[in-house]
């Protein structure tokens, strides 16, 4: 398995039931249908800021999901959800499960 892990601060203003509309909105209409998506979990820090896992089924399929998200639907009403300065994403491969 292949995981985007991306931390960030939401936006001035955006609530977190804000933010879980506009998730439900990109995941309906665009993250479940790209290949290779496995799963999307959106997580809040002891620090109050947030960290979503997303999980594809290998490297290949999150790339060419990223060359994707030009056409996505709800994009400009997603990315206004995050602190775009505090957005940092890393990327791992899993190679033990136990």
């Amino acid at each position: 398995m292949y995981k985007d892990i991306i931390s960030y601060e939401l936006a001035d203003g955006v609530s977190e039931s804000h933010l879980n509309q506009v998730a439900i909105k990109v995941y309906e209409d665009w993250m479940k249908h790209q290949k290779g998506f496995v799963s999307w979990e959106i997580n809040k820090n002891k620090d109050g800021n947030y960290t979503d896992i997303v999980v594809w089924e290998n490297k290949e399929s999150a790339q060419k999901s990223n060359e994707n998200m030009a056409g996505m639907k709800h994009s400009a009403e997603w990315m206004a959800c995050y602190k775009m300065e505090t957005v940092k994403s890393i990327n791992v491969e899993s190679l033990f499960n136990y």
